[in-house]
């Protein structure tokens, strides 16, 4: 039984809220259709239990291409009637005209009287409100203006919120018109809701603490960035660091927020700050990409990239110097096609595996869609919901957190790469000590030997005299023969003399200097030298200098020469002759020795400058390899050149030394030379000497 009562309270309730709809619906009609005024107009939007309603669809719209039009003009009969039908919200992109709208509202007893009506975008730069108040339309009397726009100061405005706030007092069930005037020097985007005080009060905490999440989150980034730079030097993370922090400036000066943060100025400067966070952030990220993407640019981006740089400077100063209007479809357009080109660049770094390439490609995909959605609705292409009014908010906030890990990557495997860098530098030392200590021991190996071989050579070249002395007379025959030697024996003391200097120099790191040389007599006097050692070899000898001189150390140039006078006799055919020419080329000497020779390959020419490396024609000769070697990091010493070629029969050197007066000396440590020269054998030069004795 008492559920029975129930049941019939419950319909007889439900009974008279029906029937006060239908009423409510009724009225509104008989005015319509009695009212001139109302001429067009759409359905009013009833306000029954939800406690936020979008008018979205339920707005008509005029447009003022004059933009002088009153509140009197509009609802003048002749204009009330071209009021249109307004499919969704406002969006019309770029323009300078100024829009009424006109929507109207009634409520029923499940929605309070006292409302409050949002309107959105909060970067609208003059929105005027007029709400109906009397019932005589045509009255002024009968209207309230209300005051809103981001150049309106929050003084004026009903309350200081981040939106745009109107109060509303609605009669029950009575229908009440509201016009509403926009007009913006940027985007024209409009949208409108009406709320519950309980849902507005919600809605403001939910905006103010995303809002302020939002803006200590990319300040802290910023932040953190910062210290990457002052950390490594890495300028990538500073460029970065200012980037968010445009991005920051941009969002203050468009959320609305920067009327909480500065009631008293925001209406002037807004405008300004918009124009600097935008502009300085495309400013900013095409100078970021130029330098993270370095590897993967081409010509025509890089050149697309610098081209944006100029944009975005020349956005930073359209609101300034007043062409802001002409400047904002570039400005679109450019970053449109900057999405584009973003792409391809991180697919590229990912395609290279590019250190954080992969959350790099991420980043600027999210960040990507959600401006490109943004621009494409300052176009007035993409319509204004509630869908995708935050959206650029949402991806510039998930584009910096990405790549701050992306960053953070970087600097991660940057890092391991230095490690890896330390460790091989101390192994590299470890090895250059280990080299260091064996050097030092050949060096007194080295000394020693040549110290102890000394005594032995002056026994044998006092000798030599004595037996040159007694002999000369009874047997004059072996004059010859006793020359060879004490030349050969020489030959050795001067191998040992040098050996010993060299030591001394290396352990005191002393440079040896190079001594102004006249080219023909030194010339002259090695010749006799190879001459005297080889007399059964035909030497042919030509020059053609006077005083041309080189700088020269002449203890390495003589033994340079030396091993080319002796490979040429060693490896010539018997009894073919040794053709040695000095001549002068523009600022070099050139000295040429050319002996025929069968045995050597065309192919072996530059190999036999190697370390070690023997020709195919050694097989029956003493060597090491050492040679054409050693003679090729003394002519480099001297800042010449050495050649070998293969001409039919015929092996041709050609050593190339610049002449005194046009060189410069170098400044290069002789140390590895001198380092190179106590690796060789004792028995390399002078030994081979002996040997043909």
């Amino acid at each position: 039984m008492a559920r029975a009562e129930k049941a019939s309270a419950h319909r007889r309730r439900f009974g008279k809220h029906s029937i006060s709809v239908v009423v409510v619906m009724l009225l509104v009609l008989l005015t319509s259709l009695l009212s001139p005024l109302q001429a067009g107009a759409v359905m009013p939007v009833i306000l029954d239990r939800a406690p936020r309603v979008e008018l979205s669809g339920f707005m008509e719209r005029y447009d003022d291409h004059t933009e002088k039009l009153t509140l009197a003009d509009i609802i003048n009969p002749k204009n009330a009637i071209g009021f249109t039908q307004l499919k969704g919200n406002l969006n019309d992109g770029y323009s300078h005209k100024a829009v009424w709208l006109r929507f109207t509202l009634s409520r029923t007893s499940r929605f309070p009287a006292e409302a409050w009506l949002r309107l959105y975008p909060p970067y609208l730069d003059h929105v005027t409100v007029f709400i109906q108040t009397g019932h005589d339309q045509s009255s002024a009397s009968s209207w309230r203006k209300i005051l809103l726009g981001d150049h309106t100061p929050v003084a004026d405005r009903p309350v200081p919120n981040a939106d745009f706030l109107a109060p509303l007092l609605l009669p029950l069930e009575t229908p009440v018109t509201i016009y509403v005037r926009v007009q913006a020097i940027s985007s024209l985007n409009f949208g409108a809701s009406v709320h519950t005080p309980t849902d507005m009060n919600r809605q403001t905490s939910t905006s103010i603490l995303f809002q302020g999440g939002y803006l200590a989150i990319v300040i802290v980034i910023s932040l953190l960035n910062f210290i990457y730079f002052m950390r490594i030097k890495d300028r990538l993370f500073l460029y970065f660091a200012l980037y968010a922090l445009a991005v920051s400036i941009n969002y203050f000066s468009i959320s609305g927020i920067l009327s909480l943060i500065l009631p008293g100025s925001a209406h002037l400067v807004s405008d300004y700050l918009a124009d600097i966070g935008k502009g300085g952030g495309i400013l900013l990220v095409s100078v970021f990409l130029i330098r993270l993407f370095a590897t993967e640019l081409t010509p025509f981006t890089r050149r697309y990239l610098k081209l944006m740089v100029v944009i975005g400077a020349l956005t930073i100063l359209a609101d300034p110097l007043g062409f802001y209007i002409e400047m904002a479809p570039v400005t679109s357009l450019g970053m449109l096609f900057l999405f584009f080109v973003v792409s391809w660049l991180s697919y590229k770094a990912v395609k290279n595996n590019k250190p954080g390439g992969q959350l790099f490609f991420i980043a600027f995909g999210i960040s990507n869609l959600g401006y490109f959605i943004h621009f494409l609705q300052l176009l007035g292409l993409v319509p204004l919901g509630w869908w995708n009014i935050n959206n650029i908010q949402y991806a510039s906030l998930l584009n910096i957190v990405l790549m701050t890990f992306a960053l953070a990557e970087r600097l991660r495997e940057t890092e391991q790469r230095a490690m890896a860098a330390l460790r091989e530098s101390e192994l590299r030392s470890v090895e250059l000590a280990t080299e260091r200590v064996a050097t030092e021991r050949q060096q007194r190996f080295l000394t020693m030997v040549s110290h102890e071989y000394r005594t032995p050579l002056s026994i044998i070249r006092s000798s030599l005299d004595i037996m040159n002395l007694q002999m000369s007379d009874q047997y004059p025959e072996n004059r010859s023969e006793l020359d060879k030697m004490k030349r050969a024996v020489r030959r050795l003391v001067e191998v040992m003399d040098v050996s010993l200097e060299k030591s001394r120099l290396s352990d005191s790191r002393e440079k040896e200097g190079a001594e102004r040389t006249l080219v023909a007599p030194f010339m002259a006097s090695e010749i006799e030298e190879v001459r005297a050692l080889w007399p059964k070899r035909t030497f042919i000898f030509t020059i053609s200098l006077t005083d041309h001189a080189i700088d020269a150390e002449k203890h390495y140039l003589t033994t340079a020469l030396f091993n080319l006078f002796d490979n040429a006799q060693k490896y010539s055919l018997p009894d073919s002759p040794i053709e040695i020419d000095c001549h002068g080329e523009g600022d070099e000497v050139v000295i040429r020795i050319k002996n025929q020779s069968d045995g050597i390959l065309t192919n072996e020419t530059e190999e036999l400058f190697k370390k070690y490396q023997r020709g195919s024609n050694s097989n029956n000769t003493n060597g090491s390899g050492l040679g054409l070697w050693l003679v090729q990091e003394i002519i480099q010493r001297h800042n010449g050149t050495v050649t070998l070629e293969k001409s039919g029969d015929h092996v041709e050197v050609t050593v190339r030394l610049p002449l005194a007066d046009t060189v410069e000396k170098s400044t290069k440590d002789e140390t590895p030379l001198i380092e190179k020269l106590n690796e060789l054998s004792l028995s390399f030069v002078g030994l081979d000497a002996v040997n043909t004795v």
